[in-house]
């Protein structure tokens, strides 16, 4: 048993033998005596008791201090006790678990045991943790005793309770904050490792707090024995569940951070699985009605993967709508896994809200109409519909240019929607980029040059432009298209001529096998827009072509080409061929002839067409000829419509295709904007960054390739390209400050650094190309570690890219890479009980399944006390006293002179 902390006692400390000081106390009487017979006896007046009780309390007073009572306090000698070494497994297998993960039980049961334990009978315990190397904890408490020599957990074994007044350190002060994250466990290299924390003497014993699940098992009985040689036990505390039957567990996802507005959007998903080998298992992708709801809507399909023991990655796709959404992925959760909590991913994206700009280009012959709409002046052209639908979004801007009659002098729309003097098409290449879109509507291939019908090829081509030409009397063949750079950039066939087709009523259908396209995705509810596509209106003349290019098309739209029976209604408004018959010219109409360089415009009259080879040409229609066809072509996306847009041709699909104000064809043109577009984002960039693949593993490496642009969008390669890598997470976040790439051997390093990685924000330089090369670029292999220096899975860095030219910034970009890995560590999720109990038996420890048991343990060690500290404190030296014989005295006299003896 120990003294207890602190005792204080009353004791009486004679100065001299008591012995002698009985023999001064007879003396003391005798000599009173004697000293009365001398005398005689005491004066009547003095035989009062009050003045004997004064005078015997006064002698009583004398003989207390003369006795010299002490306050006499001990306190505990320093206590000798061994140290305990806990080891705490921090490796990503210990993060597994349902209701609680391996590593919050292991946590639990060391703050249990130290509150249960006795604070002065058990040993100091220093806190380690390992993983892929070994570390001691800092204890926050350390310090706050005077005497405690080393960080411990629990109670300073050498405190005085006069110097600190603070309670022990509970083992949340150096737990809190630590989690499972290291991708290896070294566990016996841990234990070999441990003895060099070793003091003058040895611990008395060593816990294991693991799972078992560690890289190494060979040797571990040697090991234990050596521990036992050194008389020190090896205790194990296993961790895990072994009733489990498998694990199938997300380990990643590559998901975009930011993205178009109704784009296609592809969603990487790594999974891990062990025990279900040959399963089939469902991913889907959702979305929250809200980030704190458990409701869920759907974004695709769900994907069915058949698992394998260990690492693989299945690919789900997603179309973004107007809003920012938190993504959730889900894996179907088997009976008896190992954990369930790693059965699902979640994610941010947020949508780029980057202006869309529509260059629009229409030759209609359509008149235009002065209108007054809310006290404003406007002109209403046939290009005003489709330039309204678009600008209904306030992400798309559209810009019309206008050629009147298809072949006239192109001229720009002012915003009251009148045709300008000013400059139209974009005279540099460079112009042009700043475009997204172009629409090309009723318009002859002699309206724009070679020059500039190159400029859109090449920024379709290389720089992700989309290019959409839909029907009319001059597009396609009809309009000399026929054998330009622009056949070779849309998605059909043209033939040589006369592919024009007017008057005939042409029904379009979508194809029935893609309504889920997203031009097609007029309603949110897929019933309801089921309904909208069968009411898809008619149109009065198609283009025809000679066929649909076979590589990276798509028929979007059939339409059945026959004539229509003449009606005895006005013939435009029901189908049948008409002509253009010439009509007074009314004041306007010169108006408008006047910025048509000379054309005047007709109003279409319901009078049949005479011709017999058009008539021989609609006889010869084959149904189900594609109407709508979209396409890619290098970095761009490009679309063909055989049927015009603009009255009179359009009339049902301008006027009659709708629900109330609801206009669906406006619906459709927007979803169409952002189809074209959904490559585009590059168009304007003078810097673009490409890496050859869309994740990597610890050991391969990056191909990163850079091309830069002058002011006329020519490639060059005058410009100078830095580079700088960022992690994904703050630099805290991080214990290095290198990042998982290895700096390229052939290039100079200026920085001065010697570590053989890149560090984070180490800046660095692209080498160009072969300076002979046509098109100069930029590109460097940046090799990856073999291993990653975070714990886990993966890891997600940025590349930022700077053009500079002298001191001046041309453009930045970035470009985000993702490093995945399957380490050791989490290829198989089931604890290794059996690992921890040869260790513990061999050491001559135990297997602790308890925290009393682990109590017991902590308890269970040699400790001895030294000699106590005790401190005297007279109290005939407090005033209490001396007061005390103060007021005895004054009292006597005070009495005695009121009975007149003074």
């Amino acid at each position: 048993m120990f003294s207890p902390w602190l005792i204080a006692t009353i004791e009486f400390v004679l100065p001299i033998d008591p012995a002698w000081l009985v023999v001064g106390g007879l003396v003391a009487l005798a000599l009173f005596s004697l000293l009365r017979r001398a005398i005689g006896p005491a004066a009547i007046i003095s035989r009062s008791w009050p003045l004997f009780v004064l005078r015997g309390l006064l002698i009583a007073t004398a003989l207390l201090i003369l006795l010299n009572p002490s306050e006499v306090t001990k306190l505990p000698g320093a206590i000798d006790r061994p140290e305990m070494f806990f080891l705490l497994d921090a490796s990503q297998s210990m993060d597994v678990g349902d209701k609680e993960t391996r590593f919050v039980h292991a946590k639990r049961l060391i703050e249990e045991a130290d509150q249960l334990a006795d604070p002065r009978a058990r040993a100091d315990v220093r806190l380690f943790k390992f993983g892929h190397r070994l570390a001691a904890l800092a204890n926050e408490a350390a310090g706050k005793s005077k005497r405690v020599a080393q960080p411990t957990l629990g109670v300073a074994s050498t405190a005085f309770a006069a110097e600190s007044s603070s309670k022990p350190a509970h083992p949340a002060a150096q737990l809190e904050h630590l989690s499972p994250t290291d991708s290896d466990t070294q566990l016996l290299a841990a234990l070999r490792q441990v003895s060099s924390r070793f003091g003058r003497r040895p611990p008395a014993g060593v816990v294991l707090f693991s799972d078992g699940r560690a890289h190494e098992e060979a040797g571990a009985d040697l090991l234990g024995q050596q521990f036992k040689k050194l008389g020190i036990p090896v205790h194990a505390v296993p961790v895990g569940d072994l009733g489990r039957g498998g694990d199938v567990a997300i380990v990643a996802c590559v998901v975009p951070p930011k993205v178009r507005r109704y784009s296609e959007n592809e969603v990487q998903v790594f999974l891990r699985s062990y025990g279900f080998d040959g399963r089939r298992c469902e991913l889907t992708l959702s979305t929250p009605t809200d980030k704190t709801s458990q409701d869920e809507v759907p974004l695709s399909a769900p994907v069915v993967v058949t698992l394998k023991d260990g690492f693989q990655s299945a690919t789900l796709r997603f179309r973004s709508d107007s809003k920012s959404r938190q993504l959730r992925v889900r894996a179907t959760t088997f009976p008896n896994e190992v954990s369930t909590d790693n059965n699902r991913f979640n994610a941010d994206v947020a949508i780029d809200r980057t202006k869309i700009r529509v260059l629009y280009l229409e030759g209609s012959t359509q008149p235009l109409q002065p209108v007054t709409q809310s006290s404003r002046y406007e002109i209403r052209g046939p290009y005003t519909d489709l330039q309204k639908s678009l600008m209904e979004d306030e992400d798309i801007e559209c810009v019309v240019l206008y050629a009147g009659g298809g072949r006239g002098r192109l001229m720009r729309v002012t915003d009251y929607g009148s045709p300008s003097q000013t400059r139209a098409f974009p005279e540099t290449i460079a112009e042009l980029s700043a475009f997204d879109a172009i629409i090309l509507s009723d318009i002859a291939a002699e309206v724009l040059t070679d020059e500039q019908l190159a400029w859109i090829e090449q920024w379709v081509g290389q720089r992700g432009g989309g290019l959409l030409m839909v029907g009319g009397p001059h597009s396609f063949a009809a309009g000399g298209w026929s054998g330009t750079k622009l056949e070779q950039v849309l998605p059909i066939e043209m033939r040589s001529s006369g592919d024009w087709i007017p008057g005939t009523e042409v029904a379009i259908r979508p194809h029935d096998e893609l309504t889920t396209h997203p031009v097609w995705n007029i309603s949110t509810d897929a019933r309801q827009n089921a309904k909208i596509l069968e009411r898809f209106p008619s149109f009065l003349g198609a283009n025809r072509w000679a066929s649909v290019k076979p590589n990276f098309t798509t028929v979007l739209a059939l339409s059945n080409l026959t004539p229509a029976t003449p009606p005895a209604v006005p013939a435009f408004e029901q189908g049948v061929p008409i002509i253009i018959e010439e009509q007074p010219e009314t004041a306007f109409e010169a108006f408008s002839r006047s910025l048509f360089g000379g054309r005047r415009t007709n109003t279409p009259v319901s009078k049949p067409a005479l011709n017999p080879e058009e008539g021989a040409r609609l006889d010869k229609a084959v149904p189900n000829q594609p109407a709508f066809v979209a396409g890619r072509y290098g970095r761009g996306r490009t679309m063909a419509l055989a049927v015009p847009i603009t009255a009179p041709w359009a009339n049902d699909f301008l006027a009659n295709w709708n629900e109330g104000e609801l206009r669906y064809s406006g619906k459709f043109w927007r979803n169409t904007v952002y189809w074209l577009t959904e490559n585009s984002s590059i168009g304007r960039r003078r810097l673009i960054v490409s890496a050859d693949k869309k994740f990597y593993r610890p050991g391969e490496t990056i191909r990163l390739t850079a091309a830069a642009f002058d002011e006329a969008t020519n490639q060059t390669g005058s410009y100078q390209i830095s580079s700088i890598i960022e992690p994904q997470l703050s630099l805290n976040d991080l214990d290095t400050l290198e990042s998982p790439i290895v700096w390229p051997d052939s290039l100079p390093r200026t920085s001065g650094e010697t570590s053989p990685q890149v560090l984070w924000g180490e800046e660095f330089e692209l080498p160009r190309n072969d300076r002979t090369a046509e098109k100069p670029g930029f590109s460097i292999d940046l090799p990856i570690a073999d291993a990653l220096s975070v714990g886990s899975a993966s890891q997600s860095l940025r590349l930022e890219l700077t053009a500079m030219q002298g001191a001046t910034q041309i453009d930045s970009t970035s470009i985000d890479i993702q490093i995945l890995h399957d380490p050791f560590e989490q290829q198989n999720p089931f604890p290794n009980h059996a690992l921890l109990e040869t260790i513990a038996t061999s050491a001559g420890g135990q297997v602790i399944q308890s925290a009393e048991q682990l109590a017991r343990v902590m308890e269970n060690v040699p400790i001895t006390e030294g000699p106590a500290d005790v401190k005297q404190t007279p109290i005939w030296s407090d005033w209490w006293l001396w007061s005390w014989l103060l007021v005895l005295l004054t009292a006597d006299w005070i009495y005695r002179r009121t009975i007149g003896l003074t």
